[in-house]
């Protein structure tokens, strides 16, 4: 009944309606994702984005939790065009882009927090992400050498000695290959 009179509403525009319809639907079932994620449109047409941010990311949490990461990704989407800002949206979205094998797509992400991290002099939280790349592409020069910068530009010694090292073999190794 309710879902029907929220049906009416969407289709006469009448969006304060649907949103008090789709807000009784999902009081009474929690766990009906679609209504929830409807909601959460809905929340984000008329403005309201923190409660549209709230309902939105249950419903990616939901499709995360069982497997559904190309729904989970679509949806954090819709999250990071709300509020950019949430650092925590492009760590997610590389996380579920990195389970689903869209590795370019978890790059990026990374990319983008290993940026704001060294913009904001947050040190560990850039190592850490730059760590996360190079597990996702050992073969990778580029983050091996920006590994091993950020370590040398932070002190810490006897880590970037090891990554330069690891770099220079990788180096002779391609050069060695190009010589054969």
């Amino acid at each position: 009944k309710l879902l029907a009179s929220a049906q009416k509403h969407l289709k006469k525009k009448v969006l304060p309606r649907a949103i008090k319809d789709f807000a009784k639907v999902v009081e009474i079932d929690p766990n009906d994702m679609r209504s929830r994620q409807k909601l959460a449109e809905l929340y984000s047409r008329t403005g309201k984005s923190a409660e549209a941010f709230e309902h939105y990311e249950t419903v990616a949490k939901y499709f995360a939790g069982n497997g559904f990461y190309l729904k989970a990704i679509a949806i954090y989407r819709q999250m990071q065009r709300l509020d950019p800002s949430q650092l925590s949206i492009h760590l997610r979205l590389a996380e579920l882009n990195q389970k689903q094998g869209l590795v370019g797509n978890a790059m990026s992400e990374y990319r983008e927090l290993v940026s704001h991290y060294e913009k904001n002099d947050m040190t560990a939280d850039s190592i850490n992400i730059l760590e996360k790349m190079q597990e996702l592409d050992p073969e990778s020069l580029s983050i091996k050498i920006k590994l091993t910068e950020v370590l040398a530009n932070n002190n810490r010694v006897d880590e970037s000695r090891e990554h330069f090292n690891a770099v220079l073999a990788a180096l002779n190794e391609k050069q060695d290959c190009r010589g054969h």
